[in-house]
């Protein structure tokens, strides 16, 4: 069981290596992996049907009692199987029908299908609630992914496509959580079988309600069918794997894993068989007014799962074990007779059926394999699908409740059947027979056809010997059973006498041959009003009203103005801090006594004067040095308390911080300048209430009170636990590892965005060219040239550097870059680690760049992004050897003689490296924005003006940073002021 896992998820890794060496022929290399792990599987198929359960587990979250389980039943063998034995046909179908000439196609296509193939086998195989529902979460974001990857065209269907089963996703998620709370494990097995659902049945009750929801969506039942008809702009294997096989099975599995606890409540029967039913006849309706053959297959297989949701629903042995044969029976029939459409497709250069000639004639292979397709889908004898139709119709009669209900719902089913008949007779008839178009039809490839004919024509000895099905059926129909209930005797045969389904079934070919001879006055009927069931109109107005909802909520903030920013920002704290502080208040631990300093009184006084000036200066510059006093002043204060580390951080970010803000000042008039009539009361007013706040809470959670237990614990284990002494360190690398490695993530999106932001505006023309050009589209302007800014002063003047400065960068750079490596290695047992590091060493960044005679970049261009990139994979590779020790991250301690070494110290040099990039881009962007910007501009209206087209000189120098920006009609001028000719 976990080696066909393994083995899947090595081709998952190889595979973009594969593609770059045999291209789309790739598909038969992953399809010998797929069998080889189905024939890999089979030990723990034949143990799981000799009554055995194999199981395994290893740690993933030890402090919260979760672990990565696996668990084989009757259900995951089949779903196992399914995903395995239908993904190798269709990858074999994808090895001739993906463009030969286009490895970019499939280089994104093969990655995303195996990925998915990972997800549906973990969701199948796995006995851990977390894990169920991050699989479930996979497979939705890997069709997401295979739709989207179809084209410009599919892009709103995959979003649309999304938004349904993330929806699905999240009732999941509320069901996973609320049980993992109530039984107290996340074990599935030990949740299906817990106590709470004979004893609660109003959790019972909405428990089953969010299941039935979440499957529903991703099962493609009403009103949750729009996105599977939408997806079909994905390319065809898409269809044929994830719409018939796949994630629509996802679906249906997740309603049989839960039977065993809900089979019984009457909120799950009633919604399962009345939403299946509708959607059964509904989805088919829709299908018969369809021109297109996939948008047909489409709205066919909503139509088929519908019938398999509502035996599900009905919950006894024999119509689960129904559920079960007609899931498989689908998979075949459906996955191929989708391929079929490919071929018809790839044939013709059409799916519509109005544009199709006579295909019967010039495809008879094919038209063969439709008619069995067709058929089986159909009930059709001697098929498999008529075997699983008989079954599902027997179903119906035991559903709950009184007799007439099993009736009622009988009646409804063998509607549905005729439904059923129809559409599928339309595919055969539309496909190859009523076709009077002149349409040229092309060779197909050989393995095109086997590939869709093969699950096809595996229905029909499968039905001539469907005993064989007996014991997988009968194992995956104990697994979703009721606990304690009698075990299914399921028995599959083409004949079982003369029966109501039989007659059923008799009728519904009777009804379906004469609405077959009159097809051409009823399909057009049904095609004038098919628009009528289209979702895709309904979520676009959705959308439209999630837009207008969202762009209301935007006005509260839709300014450039940091006042309004901050102004909820600010109450929205302060209305936290009041309510935690009434709620705690009482429970905190007591204060200490004779801790306060009569140092603490001048610190006091310095903030509070810094304070004001900053409020009260008009002068921008002021108002920083007054800033920088009060950073200061709190690291002066964090010194005396005792607490080096900190304090060394705080004094290396506030230094830092300021060199930040005066890049910016650059940009920037020197002063604020008058502030509206009521702006400065409402910022007194909102500054008195923050500020109130923050006293109250500091007064609260941190005024020198007792040490916390969690304090405790961390100042006790630090050295025990970790080998080190330096509990601020250890907590960052070991015991908090895990928010650590989401702050890197965060710094990495930083840089991206500031980049981002900074770039986009910085490499805009400074000069607007002509009215009458217009491919130009105007930049935001920017005071560079402004008389009251530091930028024109910095150029007009020519302020340079002084010399000593520059001589100070080249004795003191050694110094500081040897103190960073040495607060780098000491950072386990004393004052430092790589984050104070990393900041010693942007202090060499920043003398670099105060010393510089003008403003230019410090390093290559691509540099800051590099360093963020491996310090982020840094970090996460060594937290993948933490597996070693069983969770992410987790630690390893190691001796080299006497020297104790920790992986922590490498997830440091990830710290390390973020950070100095981070500087980097901050530096490179706002260092070199404003006066750097002005001087290229001059240069290059100089040269603009001296250029003559078509006599431009040179290629664009991309290793240099050179990018092309428009300056009037015709003329291209790099962003340095060099021009060029593409």
């Amino acid at each position: 069981m976990l080696w066909t896992l393994l083995l899947v998820a090595v081709a998952l890794v190889v595979s973009p290596a594969l593609v770059v060496a045999t291209g789309r022929r790739t598909g038969w290399l992953l399809a010998v992996v797929f069998l080889a792990a189905a024939a890999l599987f089979t030990p723990t198929a034949l143990a799981v049907w000799s009554g055995n359960i194999p199981t395994w587990s290893m740690p993933w979250i030890p402090e919260l009692g979760v672990d990565l389980s696996l668990r084989a039943d009757g259900l995951g063998v089949v779903f196992t199987y399914m995903a395995l034995l239908i993904g190798a046909v269709v990858l074999t179908y994808s090895a001739s029908y993906l463009p030969p000439s286009n490895r970019r196609r499939s280089m994104s296509f093969y990655p995303i299908m195996v990925a998915f193939t990972v997800a549906m086998i973990g969701l199948v195989l796995t006995d851990n609630l977390l894990v169920l529902f991050v699989a479930w979460e996979l497979t939705s974001l890997a069709s997401f992914l295979l739709i989207g990857r179809s084209g410009a065209g599919a892009e709103a269907p995959s979003m649309r496509t999304l938004l349904l089963t993330f929806t699905g996703g999240l009732f999941l998620l509320a069901a996973v959580g609320a049980m993992w709370a109530r039984t107290g494990t996340t074990v599935l097995s030990e949740v299906l079988t817990h106590g709470v659902w004979d004893t609660d049945p109003l959790f019972t009750g909405a428990m089953a309600l969010l299941v039935a929801l979440a499957a529903m969506t991703k099962s493609a039942q009403f009103p949750f069918h729009v996105w599977l008809p939408d997806a079909m702009a994905a390319a065809t294997p898409v269809s044929a794997y994830l719409h018939a096989a796949a994630v629509v099975k996802a679906g249906i599995f997740l309603l049989m894993r839960f039977s065993p606890a809900f089979a019984d409540v009457p909120i799950w029967n009633a919604l399962l068989i009345c939403i299946g039913l509708f959607t059964s006849l509904f989805g088919g309706y829709l299908a018969i007014g369809q021109d297109d053959l996939k948008r047909l297959m489409a709205y066919s297989t909503v139509s088929q799962l519908g019938l398999i949701v509502a035996a599900v629903g009905v919950g006894t042995a024999f119509a689960l074990g129904a559920a079960v044969v007609h899931t498989i029976t689908h998979a075949l029939f459906k996955s191929g007779l989708f391929m079929v459409v490919g071929v018809i497709d790839r044939a013709t250069g059409t799916r519509d059926v109005r544009r199709l000639p006579h295909l019967a004639r010039a495809m008879p292979a094919m038209f063969v394999v439709t008619v069995l397709g067709a058929a089986s889908m159909a009930g059709v004898p001697p098929m498999l699908g008529f075997i699983s139709k008989e079954g599902l119709l027997g179903a119906m009669r035991q559903a709950p409740g009184p007799i007439f209900n099993g009736w009622i719902a009988f009646a409804v089913m063998t509607i549905s059947a005729v439904v059923t008949f129809t559409y599928t007779a339309k595919i055969v008839t539309g496909g190859y027979i009523d076709g009077d178009s002149d349409r040229e039809v092309m060779p197909v490839s050989l393995g095109l056809r086997i590939s869709s004919a093969l699950p096809i024509v595996l229905g029909l000895p499968l039905a001539l010997a469907a005993g064989l099905l007996d014991i997988p059926v009968n194992a995956a129909t104990t697994a979703a059973n009721t606990p304690g209930s009698p075990e299914p005797h399921v028995h599959l045969a083409l004949w079982h006498g003369i029966t109501p389904e039989l007659i059923a079934t008799a009728v519904v070919i009777g009804i379906g041959i004469v609405i077959l001879a009159r097809r051409t006055a009823l399909h057009p009927h049904i095609e004038r009003r098919r628009a009528a069931g289209d979702g895709t109109t309904a979520i676009n107005r959705l959308y439209t009203l999630a837009g207008a909802m969202g762009r209301l909520v935007n006005r509260m903030a839709n300014s450039d103005s940091p006042t309004r920013h901050l102004a909820f920002i600010a109450l929205g704290l302060t209305a936290v801090i009041g309510l935690g502080a009434a709620h705690s208040h009482d429970k905190l631990p007591p204060l200490q006594d004779g801790v306060s300093q009569p140092l603490d009184a001048l610190f006091l006084v310095l903030m509070t004067g810094a304070v004001i000036v900053v409020c009260t200066s008009n002068s921008r510059l002021g108002a920083t040095v007054a800033l920088s006093t009060i950073g200061i002043v709190g690291t002066t204060q964090i010194f005396s308390l005792g607490a080096p580390d900190v304090g060394l951080t705080q004094l290396l970010v506030e230094s830092l911080t300021v060199i930040v803000i005066m890049l910016v000042l650059q940009k920037l008039p020197l002063t604020f300048g008058k502030p509206g009539k009521n702006r400065r009361p409402s910022a007194l007013a909102i500054a008195l209430l923050t500020g109130t706040a923050a006293g109250v809470a500091t007064h609260l959670f941190n005024g020198r009170r007792f040490p916390s237990g969690t304090s405790r614990y961390y100042l006790g284990s630090g050295a025990q636990e970790a080998g080190g002494e330096n509990v601020t360190n250890l907590i960052l690398v070991e015991f908090r590892a895990l928010d650590t490695f989401g702050e890197l993530a965060v710094l990495g999106m930083t840089a991206v965005s500031v980049i981002a932001i900074i770039s986009t505006v910085r490499h805009r023309h400074l000069d607007p060219p002509p009215k009458k050009d217009r491919s130009y589209v105007p930049a935001p302007k920017i005071p560079l040239q402004g008389p009251g800014t530091l930028a024109y002063r910095a150029v007009t003047q020519a302020w340079g550097n002084a010399v000593h400065m520059q001589m100070l960068v080249n004795l003191s750079t050694p110094m500081i870059g040897l103190l960073s490596l040495w607060l780098f290695w000491r950072g386990h047992n004393a004052p430092g680690g790589g984050f104070v590091a990393a900041l010693v060493g942007s202090c060499i960044v920043a003398m670099v760049y105060l010393a510089t005679s003008r403003d230019r970049q410090i390093g290559p261009p691509k540099l800051p992004l590099r360093l963020i990139t491996a310090g982020i994979v840094i970090a996460l590779v060594i937290g993948g050897v933490g597996f070693i020790k069983g969770s992410f991250l987790a630690p390893l301690h190691f001796y080299i003689g006497e020297v104790h070494l920790t992986t922590s110290l490498i997830f440091d040099v990830g710290i390390y490296l973020a950070v100095l990039g981070l500087m980097l881009v901050t530096f490179n962007l706002l260092g070199t924005s404003a006066s750097t910007a002005l001087q290229r501009g001059e240069q290059t209206r100089e040269r603009a003006d001296e250029a003559v087209e078509g006599e431009l000189p040179g290629p664009m120098d991309t290793s240099r940073g050179e990018r092309p920006i428009r300056y009037g009609r015709g003329t291209r001028i790099l962003s340095t002021g060099r021009e060029y000719r593409p």
